[in-house]
């Protein structure tokens, strides 16, 4: 239910069409959070409105489409409000790459090698990004409380790709030293890929 949630957060600071809440909001602020669909923005709006979460006006454009502006209800409010004083549990982890190194001992070292560069490298972006989203944010146009609480969330998020790239890079470090059972590099002894010792 967290898109429902993320939604009635974006709606409450103003109200915004369906095409606004994935250019403006999914696809730029939250970006470091929470990704969605046009499908599924539209479905989960139409969803709020049935719960009377959300209301929606029609507003004429000349030589466009109508748009639909979607507007956060008190009901909407009072359900936000509620589900931000939760304490929520952690997600359940689905991580692909993860499963190409649990499963991946068949694969040799350099193609090994080109699948932690290169998730190296997504980390490495997604912190730039972070960077930029920070420094943006720091142009006062939000109240204190709601700034240092936003800065918090996206320094959060930094310190996840920052500690995942120096993961990546002890990762990089022991296929490239030969560190890896059955490697033919120059074999620094027989470890696990994180450095630590076999039980």
């Amino acid at each position: 239910m967290s898109l429902d949630h993320a939604i009635l957060g974006l709606l409450s600071e103003r109200p915004r069409s369906g095409y606004d809440l994935k250019t403006r909001c999914f696809d730029d602020a939250l970006k470091p959070f929470w990704t969605a669909d046009q499908a599924q923005i539209y479905r989960t709006l139409e969803r709020l409105k049935a719960a009377k979460h959300v209301s929606v006006t029609t507003r004429r454009c000349a030589g466009r489409p109508d748009r639909r502006i979607y507007e956060i209800t008190r009901s909407g409010r009072e359900q936000l409000d509620a589900w931000l004083a939760q304490a929520h549990p952690s997600p359940t982890l689905r991580d692909p790459f993860l499963l190409q190194l649990y499963f991946g001992a068949s694969v040799p070292d350099d193609d090994l090698l080109g699948v932690l560069e290169s998730r190296r490298a997504e980390h490495e972006r997604r912190l730039e990004e972070l960077r930029l989203a920070a420094s943006e944010l720091a142009a006062g146009k939000l109240g204190p409380r709601t700034e240092v609480l936003r800065q918090t969330a996206l320094d959060g998020a930094a310190e996840r790709e920052r500690a995942l790239i120096s993961w990546l890079d002890d990762c990089i470090h022991a296929v490239t030293e030969g560190a890896l059972p059955g490697s033919e590099g120059r074999g620094i002894g027989q470890r696990h890929l994180f450095g630590a010792e076999p039980a």
